[in-house]
């Protein structure tokens, strides 16, 4: 299990139902142990086993919701 930590700034969250959204779709991700998404500072910090799953699928995730992300595609 390689253990990281990555966060990601978004675009697009405006209340607490955005943050809620995203945790719900990224924490169903497998290989993701945690995550936390901020609508008031626009960050997604999620820990993740690196060998189940890639920061291009946490980014393909929030950006099937709609949100954006600096710097990644999806």
């Amino acid at each position: 299990m390689a253990v990281a930590r990555q966060w990601f700034v978004t675009t697009g969250m405006h209340c607490p139902s955005c943050s809620m959204l995203i945790q719900m779709e990224v924490g169903d991700l497998e290989g993701v142990t945690a995550v936390e998404a901020d609508h008031r500072t626009q960050v997604v910090d999620v820990d993740f086993d690196s060998d189940v799953v890639s920061p291009e699928d946490i980014v393909s995730a929030i950006v099937k919701l709609g949100y954006g992300v600096e710097g990644g595609e999806a």
